[in-house]
């Protein structure tokens, strides 16, 4: 009769290998985990390249719109443009640019400043026209008055005399005004008239001075030719003195030289 197999080995070499099954069941497991989390992750970076957003900057770079314009479109047609966020974190999807090239083609034939309302216009020229009389009115009451300048020419005083009495003697003259739009009635000619007859004809006649002491001509001219004399006879003395001594060294040099050697 055959042996009977004993349980107690035959469990123990059956037991890594249940082990090991359920190690290979575990990775299965975790590989099918992964496959799952890379095909559920697709669809959202999908997502999220069709959702990328851009900021105003990019967004006139690709719609080929200046920065000035496109603050004017985000100002005027707010409700057209899609963003998302506000203020400086404020982003445009990929649907803004459309938006933005259509309307530069609706505001093409728009260029330039907008026209004013008639209404306005209307207002202004009212005003203007108000102006004008008003300073008609003006110039009709100053006719009578005069400027510092037809004073002077109907007086016949210099420009300068003229504002040198205005300076000193402003409430002797008549006038309105100050500084600039100082004027002066037809009484204030009297006024300047009788300044003139007042005041001392010409400039204030300077402090007399010493007069200088006038030397003679013909005694300084003697001075000097004795001075050039004497400076001749110097120069002509020491050229002498210069001549002798050049004189001596010629003869010292014509002489034959001597050379004597003494013994040790």
């Amino acid at each position: 009769m055959a042996a009977k197999k004993t349980a107690g080995p035959g469990r123990d070499a059956k037991s890594p290998r249940k082990g090991a099954s359920k190690k290979k069941a575990r990775k299965r497991a975790r590989k099918g985990a992964k496959k799952s989390l890379r095909k559920s992750a697709k669809p959202v970076a999908s997502a999220t390249a069709e959702a990328k957003l851009y900021t105003l900057t990019q967004l006139g770079q690709m719609a080929s719109v200046s920065m000035p314009t496109l603050q004017k479109y985000k100002r005027l047609y707010q409700d057209r443009i899609p963003s998302v966020g506000e203020g400086r974190k404020q982003r445009y999807p990929r649907e803004a640019v459309a938006v933005l090239e259509q309307l530069k083609k609706e505001n093409l034939a728009r260029r330039g400043r907008p026209r004013k309302s008639p209404a306005k216009a209307a207002k202004a020229a009212k005003r203007t026209s108000a102006v004008k009389k008003a300073a008609a009115k003006g110039a009709a009451a100053a006719s009578d008055l005069l400027t510092l300048s037809e004073i002077s020419r109907i007086t016949n005083i210099s420009y300068p005399t003229v504002s040198r009495y205005v300076k000193l003697f402003l409430d002797k003259i008549p006038h309105v005004g100050a500084g600039r739009l100082r004027r002066f009635p037809r009484e204030a000619v009297a006024a300047f008239e009788a300044l003139r007859s007042a005041s001392r004809p010409g400039r204030p006649p300077k402090r007399t001075a010493a007069a200088p002491v006038k030397r003679s001509a013909r005694g300084g001219g003697a001075a000097r030719s004795a001075g050039l004399e004497a400076r001749l006879r110097r120069i002509e003395k020491a050229q002498a003195g210069l001549a002798k001594q050049l004189a001596g060294v010629l003869e010292t040099l014509k002489k034959p030289l001597q050379v004597t050697i003494k013994g040790r």
